[in-house]
């Protein structure tokens, strides 16, 4: 085999390989990227096995073969050379040379035959994802993703597809993110759920900066395409809990409340919160909100009020002389607030994602004011809150519930 590349390109392409090759494998041949040529198209393919990662790059290529290279020294040697045009070339002992302007590198490889190859299947569901929508509604709910590994049939992200619907769903037993597409164009008698597992979610947000995607799945298996890549990956073979019987649909307080004020609150209760339960008590009067947190352990407390309209549904309640009060882990409670669009906002705006997949608020409201309202609904204090944003987007239907904690 003999091609090449820019020191560049070839980083770019390694680095997003990377994120799936295990740290720890009992088959040391995954600590390789099997590199496949093929004219001027380069294959290169990592794998932790429940997950493959295929990728094809542009190279000028001399002689067609195929080895698996190791990941880690690759990666550490193109780094260093990314201005650099490399030379590749691959002998029958599977000894690949690297060869720049001023230098010479050997490492040795495996055997492209030992590496393990996706199962490509011919009959599966297809849907066809326009643009950012795939991104965006993962996005949403990934953060509610159960890491728990006991729960098993939670540590993913729930695709519900029908006629005319589309649904995202993750929860985690405390807290739920939903989010609905309606008049989704799907084939007339698909009606199918496949739970998409946590790392191959945050893997499609990583690496999908807004492509056309296109998800083919069976009741085992998942292949995500879109732009350059190829995502594989085994689904979770377990049934989603029912969680239609958890969501309230008579909570009768309504609190309109400014997005960016209460998020830069709930960042500042939870410096004085308990480290373990981030527990913060919300007081929450006519037109205000009072939140609370605490640590007796270290002695820090602290003590907010900003400016909300609460009403009641249910009756002409003066919250002014009975406060209603509820508690939440803070941190949840800031996750789900974040996801929210506002009316300033028309949340079509590339969203932030981190390295962990999860959406990513920068703690400077400076950038973010006047962001507008969001609606938060209650039951009572140990019933499940609802939040959602003040506009919902056309043709969608977006809500995060949290389960409060003992108010203390």
């Amino acid at each position: 085999m003999k091609f090449s590349v820019t020191g560049d390109k070839l980083v770019d392409y390694l680095s997003k390989l990377n994120s799936v090759i295990p740290t720890r494998s009992p088959l040391p041949i995954l600590d390789n990227i099997l590199f496949e040529l093929n004219g001027n198209e380069l294959k290169l393919l990592a794998s932790d096995l429940e997950i493959f990662i295929r990728t094809t790059l542009e190279v000028k290529g001399e002689k067609d073969g195929k080895v698996a290279i190791p990941a880690k020294k690759l990666l550490e040697i193109s780094r260093t050379l990314t201005s650099a045009k490399l030379d590749f070339s691959v002998n029958e002992k599977n000894r690949i040379t690297i060869k720049t302007k001023n230098g010479k590198y050997t490492i040795g490889g495996e055997p492209a035959e030992e590496f393990p190859v996706p199962e490509e299947k011919g009959e599966m569901n297809k849907l066809e994802f326009d643009g950012r929508l795939l991104r965006r509604f993962l996005s949403k709910v990934i953060h509610a993703v159960n890491t728990d590994e006991l729960r098993r049939n939670m540590s993913g992200v729930l695709l519900d597809v029908k006629p005319g619907e589309l649904k995202f769903v993750a929860t985690d037993g405390f807290r739920l993110g939903k989010i609905i597409k309606d008049n989704f164009k799907v084939k007339s008698d698909l009606e199918e759920k496949i739970i998409i597992p946590l790392k191959t979610s945050n893997l499609i947000l990583r690496l999908n900066n807004g492509e056309d995607s296109v998800i083919d799945f069976d009741e085992n298996d998942l292949k995500v395409t879109f732009g350059d890549f190829e995502i594989f990956s085994k689904l979770i073979d377990d049934t989603f809990p029912s969680y239609e019987n958890v969501i309230p649909d008579n909570n009768d307080k309504i609190l309109k409340i400014e997005k960016s004020s209460l998020s830069a609150s709930l960042r500042r209760a939870l410096i004085f919160a308990d480290a373990i339960t981030k527990r913060v008590r919300l007081e929450i009067s006519n037109n205000a909100l009072t939140i609370k947190a605490d640590n007796p352990e270290i002695g820090s407390e602290g003590e907010e009020t900003i400016e909300g309209s609460f009403t009641s549904t249910g009756g002409d309640e003066d919250f002014d002389s009975n406060p209603f009060v509820i508690a939440f882990n803070a941190g949840y409670l800031l996750d789900a607030v974040s996801q929210m669009d506002t009316g300033h906002s028309s949340g079509d705006e590339e969203p932030k994602i981190g390295a962990d997949g999860v959406l990513i608020d920068d703690g400077d409201d400076s950038k973010h004011m006047p962001e507008g309202e969001i609606n938060i609904s209650f039951g009572s204090s140990s019933k499940a809150a609802i939040i959602t944003p003040s506009e919902q987007k056309k043709n969608e239907n977006y809500i995060e519930l949290i389960m409060p904690v003992r108010v203390g």
